[in-house]
């Protein structure tokens, strides 16, 4: 069976090129190809304007669970990781997700069948609360469970991912915008599944309204 392939809520700006191709070559060699709704997604995520930056600032995401949304992610920090040289912060609301999430990319870095992925590796951390990735071109990723505490120390940073981002309120959400405050082009990119109504999360609701009112030019929704 062939779901739709096409998102029932679509808000995108206009952009002038993307690099999702290329992404999405490079996850078909060292990840999972992607379906055609997840290229639509990243397309969007990688999107760029006429001086060449990215044409968005922020993108919400709002997917089923164990439909596909974490490799979505993958392609996009991925290719920011080895193509950019990005810094990255993914953080989610459990600290299972997050090591879920460090795991799968790791074992991307780790695949002794593609060598010319692990030489670039400069080290991968392990330790409980502290996984990240980095490599020889600068890129690095961290992962954190949200807390207030858990957002001190990450600076220089252009890409945040808000994982479960149906959980998020705008505590949370303030202690880590500081993180991409000195990036000259800087994204945010909040995942989740639609929120019950137990889930504890404002800011996720919230860029759906706005971006569904049309109030900002420079966010997507999917």
């Amino acid at each position: 069976m062939r779901g739709s392939q096409e998102p029932r809520i679509r808000i995108e700006p206009r952009r002038v090129s993307s690099d999702g191709e290329d992404a999405a070559f490079l996850m078909s060699e060292y990840g999972n190809s992607l379906d055609e709704w997840q290229q639509l997604i990243v397309d969007c995520w990688l999107g760029k304007d006429e001086s060449g930056k990215y044409n968005i600032t922020s993108a919400g995401l709002s997917v089923p669970r164990q439909n596909g949304k974490n490799v979505c992610l993958e392609a996009r920090e991925f290719y920011g990781l080895v193509v950019n040289g990005e810094k990255i912060l993914h953080t989610a609301h459990q600290v299972r997700t997050s090591k879920k999430s460090f795991r799968r990319l790791a074992a991307m870095f780790t695949d002794k069948k593609h060598p010319e992925v692990t030489d670039i590796v400069k080290t991968i951390r392990y330790t409980n609360g502290e996984e990240c990735i980095e490599l020889d071109n600068g890129g690095v990723i961290e992962f954190s469970a949200r807390s207030r505490q858990a957002a001190r120390g990450f600076d220089g940073i252009s890409l945040v991912v808000f994982d479960e981002a149906q959980e998020l309120d705008d505590n949370a959400q303030a202690s880590f915008i500081p993180a991409i405050s000195a990036s000259l082009n800087p994204q945010v990119i909040y995942v989740g599944t639609p929120p019950d109504p137990n889930a504890t999360g404002t800011v996720f609701r919230g860029i759906r309204d706005k971006a569904i009112a049309g109030e900002t030019k420079t966010t997507a929704w999917f």
